[in-house]
């Protein structure tokens, strides 16, 4: 298991960072296996604390 801190969003070390407030992930869970975030992606983090992957644009509505 790895950490990740949901308010910096970022991997947590044990004995190295606070584990404070950090939730345990499976190694391979994809934010730890992913090399870089896709084009038109940006990280965020879900109700549970988890990093997810969303649209780094909002989809704009086009008037009528």
């Amino acid at each position: 298991m790895r950490l990740f801190n949901p308010v910096t969003m970022t991997e947590v070390i044990r004995g190295f960072h606070d584990i404070k407030g950090a939730i345990e992930l499976p190694d391979d869970f994809w934010f730890f296996t992913l090399s870089e975030i896709p084009e038109g992606k940006m990280l965020a983090v879900n109700d549970y604390g988890e990093p997810i992957l969303i649209d780094a644009t909002p989809k704009v509505e086009q008037a009528s």
